[in-house]
C-alpha cells in the first residue's frame, strides 16, 4: 500500500483551526474507487501551521504528499516540500490550490514538485493516483495537470472545467474521524458547499478564472452533513458558496441550519459570503439566521462608490438609494450589516476613495466597514491585465498578515501577497494616505469613539462627514503626544514602511490576549485603556466646530456613554436633550429633530465581560461586524413637569 498524506496548513486562532475541506473533498472522492482504495492509505492530513520539523514529524514514509497552496501557507508548503523531498528523495509531491499558476512555472521553478493540478481538484487527482499505478502512465490524458516529460521539459494538458454536480462528502465517509480521534484538545471549524461556480466577473476575484457554470449540490448531502456538523459539536462553520441566497431553494438551507441548532444547540454561528442580488430571499435567510442567533450579519458589498474603478473591474452596485433602504430594513429587524470596500482598484483616486467611505456613512452605514488593498490574486482576470497601459498597476509584495491570529515571535517561514500600491489615478502617496483616513473612520466612526459628535455636526451644523474625519486625521498628526495622536502616528509610519514592502509590526498587547489586531482595532483598544483622557484631549479639535457649550457637555456624556466598556452594564443619567430619540431616528433612515427636553437615559449591555481580554475577543472581534462595541439597548424616560 503507498502511503498518502494531504498538506492544507492554517493558523491558529485561540486553538482553533479549520478542518481541511478542500484536500478532504480530494480524498473522498478518490477512495470511493476500489483501485484507489486496495493501493493507497490515506495516513493523515497535515492541519496546523507550525514550525516545520514538527509539520514533518508528522509525515512517515510517504509515498505520495499533496499540498493545498493558498495566500496563507503558500511558502510554507514550498519549504516543508522540500524538507520532505530531501528526507524521502522518492516521495512524489503535487501542489493544487487557488495560489497555483495555471501554467507549469511551479515545476520549472521548484524542482522538488513533481506534479501540479489545476482548477478543481477531485478529477484530476483521481486520475493521477491511478495512473501512478501503471508501469507507463498516460499524464497528457489528464486535463488540468502539470508535470515533467521523459525528456525533462515540462507541460501543461488541457485546462477545462471539471465541475462535479456530486461528490462524496468528506464528513459523510469518515475522511475526519481519525482527525477528531487524534486531536479531542483542537477546535475545528467546519464548512459546507451548496454549489459551485459565481455568475459575476469581477476581474479582481480568482472565482470566475474558467468562467465555470453553476453546479448545485444535492440538497440531501448538505443536510446530511449540517448533521454531522451539529453532532460533532462544531461552534462556529461556514458557507463556502460565492453568493449563498442567490438560489432560491438556499432558503431551505437556512432552515435546516434553523432546525438543526434549535434541536442540538449547534452549530452557534455560520459565516457565508451573501449573493450581491437584492433580493427577499437574501433578506428571509438572513432574518432567519438572525433569529436563532447563527447569523454573523449580512453583507451589503460595494468594493468602491467610483464609477470608473467599477467600470474598470467589471462590477455593479445596487443605487446608494437602494442601498440605504436596505440598511434601514436590515436594521429594524436587528440584522446587522456591513460593508467591504477595496482600496486601490485601477481608477480610483484618493478624493474619490475617501469621500465613497463618507457616502455610505452619509447612505446609512453608520456600524461596519472592512477596507481591504486590492490583492492581484494569481488566477484572477486584473493579474493578467496588470501590465495594461491604461491602468498602470504597481504592486509590491507584502509579508501577508492575517487578523485574530495566535502571535508567533519566531516565524520560520513569511508568506507575501501581492498588492496594489499605485495606479494610473492614485499615486502611492495617495495610497498610503487614503488608507489612514479608512482606519481613523473606522476606528472613531464604526467603532464609535466620535460617532455621535460626527452625525450632530452632519445634520445641525452641516459639517460633512469628509470634512471631520479629513480634519480629524490632520488634528492627530499635528498632536504626537495626545493618546490618539500618538496611536497614530505610529500607524501612519507602519503605513510607510508598507509601501516600501517592509513588514509591518503587527498590534499585539497581552492585556488583550495572545493574538494580532487590524490597526483601527487595536488603536481602539489601546485609546480605551486612556478612556477619560482621550476624550478630555479631543475637546481641542471638536472646538473649533462652535458647538453651544451646553450641548457640547451633555453630547460628550452621551458619546461617551455608547461606548461598551469592561464591566460598564448600565448606567443612567439624567439630559437636558433627547439625543436617545435623535440618534434612533438617524440609524431608522429619518432626519431627526433636536429636541431640549429634560429626560433620564439607560444605557444597557449586560453581557460585557468585566475583564480586557473577554471583551477584546467577544465585544470588538466577534462583535465587530454587528457594532457589538456600541450600546443599542438605550432607552429614555421624559421628566414630568
Amino acid at each position: 500500500m503507498k502511503r498518502v498524506y494531504m498538506v492544507q496548513a492554517t493558523n491558529s486562532s485561540e486553538g482553533t483551526y479549520m478542518l481541511p475541506y478542500s484536500t478532504g473533498t480530494l480524498v473522498a472522492y478518490a477512495w470511493a474507487d476500489d483501485t484507489i482504495k486496495n493501493n493507497y492509505e490515506m495516513c493523515g492530513f497535515v492541519f496546523r501551521r507550525e514550525h516545520l520539523e514538527s509539520a514533518l514529524k508528522e509525515i512517515v514514509d510517504p509515498d505520495i504528499v499533496g499540498f493545498s497552496n493558498n495566500l496563507w501557507n503558500s511558502n510554507f508548503n514550498k519549504a516543508l516540500a522540500q524538507r520532505i523531498r530531501e528526507k524521502y528523495p522518492d516521495c512524489i509531491i503535487f501542489f493544487g490550490g487557488k495560489e497555483l499558476p495555471l501554467d507549469a512555472t511551479y515545476l520549472e521553478q521548484y524542482p522538488y514538485i513533481d506534479y501540479l493540478i489545476h482548477l478543481w481538484g477531485e478529477v484530476p487527482f483521481k486520475k493521477l493516483l491511478l495512473a501512478l499505478l501503471e508501469d507507463h502512465p498516460e499524464l497528457e490524458k489528464i486535463n488540468n495537470l502539470s508535470y515533467r516529460g521523459s525528456d525533462g521539459r515540462c507541460h501543461t494538458t488541457r485546462l477545462v472545467s471539471e465541475l462535479l454536480p456530486d461528490f462524496p462528502s468528506p464528513y459523510l465517509t469518515g475522511v475526519f474521524d481519525k482527525l477528531y480521534e487524534d486531536n479531542p484538545d483542537v477546535y475545528f471549524v467546519a464548512g459546507f458547499e451548496t454549489n459551485r461556480g459565481c455568475p459575476f466577473h469581477c476581474t479582481y476575484c480568482d472565482w470566475d478564472t474558467m468562467k465555470d457554470k453553476f453546479v448545485e449540490f444535492p440538497l440531501e448531502k448538505i443536510f446530511a452533513e449540517i448533521e454531522w456538523i451539529a453532532a460533532h459539536e462544531v461552534d462556529y462553520c461556514g458557507c463556502f458558496d460565492s453568493n449563498f441566497g442567490i438560489l432560491k431553494r438556499d432558503e431551505l438551507v437556512a432552515d435546516k441550519l434553523a432546525e438543526v441548532k434549535n434541536r442540538t444547540g449547534f452549530p452557534h454561528k455560520l459565516q457565508v459570503s451573501a449573493a450581491k442580488a437584492d433580493s427577499e430571499v437574501v433578506f428571509r435567510i438572513n432574518k432567519k439566521l438572525n433569529e436563532i442567533g447563527m447569523s454573523k450579519g449580512v453583507t451589503l458589498s460595494m468594493q468602491s462608490l467610483c464609477p470608473e474603478a467599477l467600470k474598470n473591474v467589471d462590477r455593479k452596485n445596487i443605487s446608494l438609494e437602494r442601498y440605504s433602504e436596505m440598511l434601514v430594513r436590515y436594521k429594524a429587524e436587528g440584522i446587522p450589516t456591513f460593508t467591504d470596500i477595496i482600496l486601490g482598484l485601477p481608477g480610483e483616486t484618493y478624493d474619490s476613495f475617501c469621500r465613497g467611505l463618507c457616502r455610505l456613512l452619509e447612505a446609512g452605514q453608520h456600524s461596519t466597514i472592512f477596507i481591504y488593498a486590492c490583492n492581484l490574486l494569481t488566477n484572477s482576470i486584473l493579474w493578467r491585465e496588470r501590465d495594461n497601459e491604461r491602468f498602470q498597476i504597481k504592486t509590491i509584495d507584502i509579508p501577508f498578515y492575517q487578523a485574530h491570529c495566535n502571535f508567533i515571535n519566531d516565524e520560520e517561514i513569511t508568506e507575501y501577497s501581492k498588492e496594489i500600491i499605485s495606479t494610473r489615478t492614485m499615486s502611492s502617496e495617495d495610497f498610503i494616505r487614503a488608507k489612514l483616513f479608512g482606519h481613523i473612520l473606522q476606528c472613531f466612526h464604526c467603532f464609535g469613539l466620535l460617532q455621535s459628535f460626527a452625525i450632530y455636526l452632519q445634520y445641525e451644523h452641516e459639517i460633512t462627514y469628509y470634512d471631520f474625519y479629513s480634519g480629524l486625521t490632520s488634528w492627530l498628526l499635528a498632536h504626537p503626544k495626545s493618546v490618539a495622536g500618538r496611536i497614530f502616528l505610529v500607524i501612519k509610519n507602519q503605513l510607510q514602511k508598507y509601501a516600501e514592502g517592509k513588514p509591518l509590526t503587527q498590534y499585539v498587547d497581552p492585556i488583550f490576549g495572545n493574538i494580532t489586531w487590524p490597526f483601527e482595532e487595536g488603536a481602539y483598544l489601546e485609546i480605551l485603556l486612556q478612556f477619560d483622557r482621550f476624550y478630555e484631549e479631543i475637546y481641542d479639535y471638536l472646538r473649533i466646530y462652535n458647538i453651544d457649550p451646553a450641548v457640547y457637555g451633555e453630547l460628550l456624556a452621551y458619546q461617551k456613554r455608547i461606548i461598551k466598556y469592561p464591566g460598564k452594564t448600565e448606567v443612567s443619567r439624567e439630559f437636558a436633550y433627547d439625543f436617545c430619540t435623535y440618534f434612533k431616528a438617524v440609524f431608522a433612515g429619518h432626519s431627526p429633530t433636536f429636541t431640549k427636553t429634560d429626560c433620564t437615559i439607560t444605557f444597557r449591555a449586560p453581557e460585557v465581560p468585566d475583564n480586557w481580554k473577554d471583551y477584546s475577543k467577544y465585544v470588538v472581534w466577534f462583535g465587530r461586524k454587528g457594532k457589538g462595541n456600541v450600546c443599542t439597548d438605550i432607552t429614555v424616560a421624559h421628566s414630568e413637569h
